[in-house]
């Protein structure tokens, strides 16, 4: 699903980050080129902080459940 019109950014695109480790708000908005004003409408840039959630969901830093 489409997260960012603007960039055509996916959720699958943070959640790839996120397994890389990227969970830091100014690392994910660079890395998505998030504060490119003129390309960009700013709303993902406002929101970032549900970008961190998603990317720390997948973070390979998380423990893993054990079962």
């Amino acid at each position: 699903m489409y997260i960012c019109i603007c960039k055509g950014i996916r959720e699958s695109d943070v959640q790839e980050l996120g397994r890389a480790g990227l969970t830091c708000p100014k690392k994910l908005a660079s890395s998505l080129e998030l504060n490119d004003k003129k390309n960009c409408c700013g709303r993902c840039i406002k929101n970032i902080d549900k970008f961190v959630a998603l990317a720390e969901e997948f973070s390979c830093s998380q423990s893993p459940v054990l079962g």
